[in-house]
């Protein structure tokens, strides 16, 4: 008679190295190039078994992606915590979510470089919204968090007045990501011998914060 317990461990343990080697493999190589064969290889499992697991390439680096946000996001709920983010006003909760991806680029290159791949590969495989739900929802995280900058923004009027709440999560979070992911891959042009880019991060959020709030 078969452990069930231990079988699910081991497949548990299984599908996650799946899934830390596929996010490593994708982020070194990029992730059009790497064949589910050359995944299963970097495992020692055989072809079968990771399709086993996950039927398609698609559905493998949807999973990848929503996992590492997952866990990013169960960091940022360390630092929002360690920062006493429920006694923060809108402002500075404002910045404590630009520090969040300006730590991204500091810490977390691999996935900047990843889901930077995993948009243009997305795109070129037509994937569903259906087939983006784990990926949706695990991001949806974010935005969900963020919403309460809009709502303490409501009452202790530390922004700028006439700040719809899309205007404010799409013209600074989605700036700051488009930047430090260029910055990671290194597609915009840094000052001459530079190689660490925070400084300029920092300056672009407070070029946004200015904009923003009434500091």
């Amino acid at each position: 008679m078969r452990n069930v317990e231990k079988d699910e461990i081991e497949m548990a343990a299984r599908r996650e190295l799946m899934l830390k080697t596929g996010f490593r493999v994708f982020s070194e190589r990029a992730i059009e190039p790497v064949t589910m064969q050359d995944v299963a290889d970097e495992c020692g499992l055989g072809i079968a078994t990771l399709y086993r697991y996950f039927n398609t390439k698609l559905v493998f680096v949807i999973a990848i992606g929503a996992r590492k946000w997952e866990e990013y996001f169960i960091e940022v709920e360390k630092m929002y915590r360690k920062r006493h983010g429920e006694g923060m006003n809108a402002a500075e909760e404002l910045e404590f979510f630009i520090d969040c991806i300006i730590a991204l680029y500091t810490d977390h290159k691999d996935l900047l470089a990843f889901n930077c791949n995993l948009d243009t590969y997305v795109r070129h495989e037509g994937a569903t919204a259906e087939q983006l739900r784990p990926y949706y929802d695990a991001v949806e995280q974010f935005a969900k968090k963020f919403h309460t900058v809009y709502e303490k923004a409501q009452s202790d009027a530390t922004l700028k007045p006439g700040l719809s709440e899309r205007k404010l999560f799409l013209s600074t979070l989605h700036i700051m990501l488009a930047v430090a992911t260029k910055y990671a891959d290194g597609l915009l042009v840094p000052a001459e011998d530079a190689n660490d880019l925070t400084q300029e991060l920092n300056m672009l959020k407070k070029l946004l914060l200015d904009a923003y709030t009434n500091r």
